[in-house]
């Protein structure tokens, strides 16, 4: 999966998990009477496991919203269950759900840091600090909290729920929009998970007071926050972060499962050390990313991996040399026509003002690959046996100048694949 399909798919299970309750809300009725009795206890067991591993993995962000979420289910549970609802209930209802859309995209909008850090104890100090004022204030100033928490405009109480008050709406409008802008800006795994965790709580609220309806969402929030962890951990275990390709370990574990026909394709940049001795690692990265870019976008249901360095690699299933080879030439003539474009480094950053305009310098970076493939034969029956033929195929590539695809030499060596544009 590349870069773009794995964001998008990210962008959409939050949607999906709650398109599933709301389908399948409606056979929870038929769960037996003591399995329903349980279920608005679960979502504790979830808020717990997915503060615990925010610690672990020192997400604090991920244990203080869990913790801020958790916290507003409390108050939800309670209120749930009580026989005579009254506009004491609405008031609480409304401060929960001002601050907890607000504090939410707040954690959002920070750096992740370990839970002993200061950031985290100040987080900690103002979850605390609201839990008091808030208490304060319901005891002192009841009726005032009535009147301004609960006001909403004829216009808009014939439009919106009597749950959802003015001052609530446009908290969660406010929160939603930083949340989202987060999403376009950071791209990672939390912000979505955050995002669809608010989604969630929302729902709880404002879709039903019953039980176990609200406890089901809140259960939903507490599984994306902890979907988001997990994801996270197999970011960094799988994919290079640079590249946005699999990393060595996904390409173990591929190679691991290959069977019958496939090709292995070693590829290699050229004269990288170069560049980070010409540019420096900066340019390197952007080299590394532009090389990348056009090994993810292979055709032939090639397998793209960052295999390590300057070198990556994919795998063909089901092909063999000779049937791969025509991907090969074309990813070899992408890269070899691609430019990458460096602003004159004595140029300053921002232009200034009123001078007359002169010729801007630039320089063109011209980059290129070669390539040596092998496949399964008589010879070669393991894949690790493979990837060693097409190492050995690759530096064939560069002893014969560069730019060009090599075919491991063995005894079904087929020479029309030595082939290139050799420089």
């Amino acid at each position: 999966m590349n870069s773009t399909s794995n964001k998008l798919t990210l962008g959409i299970v939050p949607l999906i998990g709650i398109f599933l309750v709301f389908i399948g809300m409606p056979y929870v009725s038929r769960f037996p009477p003591e399995v329903i009795d349980k279920i608005p206890y679960v979502p504790y067991l979830i808020f717990t496991g997915a503060i615990i591993m925010g610690v672990f993995f020192k997400r604090h962000r991920t244990t203080l919203i869990g913790l801020v979420i958790a916290i507003a289910y409390i108050a939800l549970h309670n209120i749930s269950v009580v026989t005579e609802f009254s506009a004491q209930h609405l008031v609480v209802l409304a401060m929960v759900n001002i601050l907890l859309p607000l504090n939410v995209a707040s954690l959002t909008s920070r750096r992740d840091q370990p839970i002993l850090s200061v950031q985290s104890f100040i987080g900690s100090g103002a979850i605390s600090l609201q839990l008091l004022g808030c208490y304060w204030l319901y005891q002192n100033y009841l009726p005032e909290l009535t009147q301004w928490l609960l006001f909403t405009p004829e216009v808009l109480a014939q439009l919106l729920p009597a749950s959802i008050p003015l001052s609530v709406l446009i908290a969660y409008i406010v929160s939603s929009i930083a949340m989202l802008g987060q999403i376009i800006n950071k791209k990672t795994v939390f912000e979505v998970a955050f995002f669809g965790a608010l989604l969630a709580t929302a729902l709880a609220f404002h879709t039903t007071m019953a039980l176990p309806a609200n406890a089901i969402f809140m259960l939903l929030a507490g599984i994306l926050l902890i979907w988001g962890l997990a994801h996270n951990s197999y970011l960094i275990a799988y994919i290079d972060e640079l590249t946005e390709l699999p990393g060595r370990r996904a390409m173990n574990e591929e190679m691991a499962r290959l069977r019958g026909k496939y090709a292995i394709a070693m590829l290699d940049i050229d004269h990288f050390k170069k560049f980070n001795d010409t540019y420096g690692h900066e340019v390197g990265d952007q080299v590394l990313r532009m090389v990348a870019s056009k090994i993810g976008a292979v055709h032939g249901n090639g397998k793209p991996f960052r295999y390590g360095g300057e070198e990556f690699a994919v795998i063909f299933t089901g092909k063999d040399s000779k049937t791969s080879f025509p991907f090969l030439s074309n990813l070899r003539e992408t890269v070899d026509s691609a430019r990458l474009i460096l602003r004159n480094q004595d140029r300053p950053a921002n232009k200034p003002e009123n001078i007359p305009p002169r010729k801007i310098s630039w320089q063109e970076v011209h980059v290129t690959i070669s390539i040596g493939v092998a496949n399964t034969n008589e010879e070669f029956n393991t894949a690790e046996e493979v990837l060693k033929a097409a190492d050995e195929a690759l530096y064939r590539s560069k002893e014969k100048g560069r730019n060009c695809i090599s075919q491991h030499s063995t005894k079904d060596y087929n020479p029309e694949l030595d082939v290139g544009a050799v420089e």
